[in-house]
């Protein structure tokens, strides 16, 4: 008697618990909007099921089943949730679905527009992506390419799962501060669509055009080997080269002691050249780099020297030879 019993209670439990009355198979299933669809329905004994669904439904089969299938040759609602279940909804079991959407399109863009960036302010990128589904599974990154072509990942964004099935337009936004070495660079996002190991591997993904960038910044004197000391032996020739690098391209202005003649200079007056060095001329030689954003200096202490003792020697033992040869 507790046999017959416990076998009773034991299908009393079975006729309310989804888990072990009903399996579908496959347990999830992810499907694109417009394609066809698919699902097995099984119980454990042969009962009267049906599916109830807004698309592909069916009322109770007329004989006992252990299986009964659902499709559709076109799944167009977003919120249909196909659920299977037996006679006098003993028992019923919803299938996992999950319908997607491509996005129609994905683009980078300014909040605001610059004009153009400059160096060390704060910007405002935004990536649209438009009509994708569902949102919470989105994954957008921005990326940047420098000039040599070194790629880096700047940011990864998800929504916040809301269970929104329809198709969503989402915005997606990055702080962005450009340095000099973003000048020239690229910047673009791209849209992921993760939808599990169920949906289409690998998962897709639609990247942005790429958005070209220029950045303004103040001159940085690059003079080789520096700002320096330098000797230099008098009668000879000066040459100093004071380039620097800037957007826009920097104007040179050169001050040198008031003993000095006037320099000769290249047509962007980036390099200057004296000939015929004087003691006089020693002093400090200082180049100015400079654009709207600002300016650069560099100083060279220049000391100008009379010959050297070896050169003095040389022309003294010449000398003397002069005159041996005479007396001789």
């Amino acid at each position: 008697m507790e046999i017959v019993i416990l076998v009773s209670l034991l299908s009393l439990y079975c006729d309310f618990t989804d888990a072990e009355c009903l399996v579908i198979s496959p347990a999830r299933l992810v499907v694109k909007y417009g394609d066809p669809a698919s699902a097995k329905c099984t119980f454990d004994q042969p009962k009267q099921m049906g599916w109830e669904a807004t698309e592909g439904g069916t009322g109770l089969t007329d004989k006992e089943v252990k299986f009964l299938h659902w499709s559709v040759d076109s799944v167009t609602d977003w919120n249909n949730n196909p659920t299977c279940f037996t006679e006098a909804g003993q028992c019923q079991k919803q299938l996992d679905i999950t319908v997607y959407k491509l996005p129609d399109s994905v683009s980078i863009s300014y909040r605001k527009y610059p004009d153009p960036m400059v160096e060390k302010h704060h910007y405002q990128l935004q990536c649209l992506v438009q009509n994708i589904a569902p949102i919470e599974r989105l994954r957008v990154t921005f990326y940047k390419v420098n000039t040599t072509g070194e790629q880096t990942e700047l940011d990864t964004q998800q929504k916040s799962k809301d269970n929104i099935k329809t198709p969503e337009n989402g915005a997606y936004t990055l702080d962005f501060t450009p340095s000099r070495d973003d000048d020239g660079a690229q910047l673009w996002c791209s849209a992921m669509l993760n939808l599990g190991p169920e949906g289409p591997q690998p998962p897709p993904v639609m990247e942005s055009d790429r958005l070209n960038i220029s950045v303004l910044y103040k001159p940085q004197i690059t003079m080789s080997p520096g700002c320096f000391s330098k000797n230099i032996t008098e009668g000879d020739t000066l040459s100093l080269n004071c380039s620097a690098k800037g957007n826009p391209a920097p104007s040179y202005d050169w001050l040198h002691p008031q003993s000095a003649p006037a320099p000769n200079t290249t047509e962007e007056r980036s390099v200057v050249t004296i000939t015929n060095m004087a003691k006089s001329h020693s002093g400090e030689y200082t180049c100015i780099a400079r654009n709207p954003l600002g300016n650069s200096t560099c100083t060279v202490n220049v000391e100008v020297t009379g010959a050297s003792c070896q050169a003095a020697g040389s022309a003294m033992v010449a000398v003397l030879l002069l005159q041996l040869i005479h007396w001789l």
